[in-house]
C-alpha cells in the first residue's frame, strides 16, 4: 500500500493528517534525522519536530542518537493498538467522572421560563441528530408526552432499530408518545398501550420532523452529515403547538 494511502487511512483512527503522514515517513525510512523526515512527510522542518514531539507523547515514536547525529525511531504498529486500549482506559474515566458530575451541573443549568427569551440551539450531522434526541429525554420529566410529527422511513433509514431503542427510553421515564406518522408498509408504527403510544398515520410524506414536549420544540432533517437539529427552548412556544397538534388530532379523529 502507498505510504500516502497509508497515512490517509490512519486519520481514521483518530491521527491528524500531520500526525499520519510524519509516523508513516518515520516508520519508512527508519531511524532517520528530523530534515529527512520532514521531506519524506512533505512538511517543513520546524512543523516536523512538533509532530515528533507529540508522537512521542503518544508513544509511538522514539528519539536515539547515531554519532552525534540525534534520529528518530517510529515504534512498530503494534503501538497505535497500545496507544488506542489507553485511550479508551482514559475515556472510560473521564465518563465516570463526569457522571459524578452531571447533577451538579443540571443543577446550575438556567431553566427555561415563559419570561425569558427563547434559547435556540442548532445540530448538524449524525451526532448531532442524537444529541437533539438525547437532550430531549434528560430534560422532560416523567409522566409527561412528546408530540409530534415523523417520518419513519427517513428515521429508520439514518437510524435503523430507532422505533425499538426509543420506546424503552421513553418507559424508563414512563414518558408517553403521540404522534402523526408518516411511513410505508414495511416501516409500519402503530399505537400501542404497553408502549404508551398513540400514532395517526398520515398519508403525505414530511421531510422533516417536528417533536415537541412541555418546555421545548426541536425540528430534525435526516440527510446524513448534511443533517440538521434545531432545538427552541420556550414553554409558551411549546404549549401553543400543543393546542394546535391537539386540534389537528381532534379534527382528523372527526373524518375517521
Amino acid at each position: 500500500m502507498q505510504i500516502v494511502e497509508l497515512a490517509a487511512k490512519l486519520q481514521s483512527v483518530g491521527f491528524t493528517d500531520k500526525q499520519a503522514k510524519v509516523y508513516v515517513a518515520a516508520l519508512f525510512l527508519g531511524p532517520s534525522a528530523v530534515q529527512k523526515i520532514s521531506e519524506q512527510a512533505e512538511i517543513n522542518r520546524a512543523t516536523a519536530y512538533v509532530i515528533l514531539d507529540e508522537l512521542a507523547q503518544m508513544g509511538l515514536v522514539s528519539e536515539s542518537t547515531q554519532g552525534k547525529k540525534t534520529v528518530f525511531v517510529a515504534e512498530p504498529p503494534e503501538a497505535i493498538d497500545r496507544y488506542l486500549d489507553s485511550q479508551v482506559k482514559f475515556l472510560d474515566a473521564k465518563k465516570n467522572e463526569l457522571k459524578d458530575l452531571l447533577p451538579s451541573l443540571n443543577e446550575t443549568s438556567r431553566s427555561t421560563d415563559v419570561d425569558v427569551a427563547p434559547q435556540v440551539r442548532f445540530y448538524k450531522g449524525r451526532e448531532g441528530i442524537l444529541q437533539t434526541n438525547a437532550d430531549k429525554f434528560r430534560k422532560i420529566k416523567p409522566g409527561s408526552t412528546i408530540y409530534g410529527m415523523s417520518n419513519t422511513d427517513e428515521v429508520e433509514k439514518m437510524f435503523p432499530g430507532h422505533f425499538v431503542e426509543n420506546p424503552n427510553r421513553r418507559l424508563k421515564k414512563k414518558v408517553a408518545s403521540k404522534a402523526f406518522y408518516y411511513y410505508s408498509d414495511e416501516n409500519e408504527v402503530k399505537s400501542n398501550k404497553n408502549l404508551m403510544r398513540q400514532i395517526k398515520r398520515i398519508d403525505k410524506p414530511i421531510t422533516a420532523d417536528f417533536t415537541f414536549y412541555p418546555t421545548s420544540a426541536a425540528l430534525i432533517t435526516y440527510n446524513g452529515e448534511n443533517s440538521v437539529g434545531i432545538v427552541i427552548e420556550n414553554k409558551q412556544i411549546a404549549e401553543t403547538l400543543r393546542t394546535l397538534f391537539e386540534m389537528a388530532w381532534e379534527k382528523d379523529s372527526k373524518k375517521s
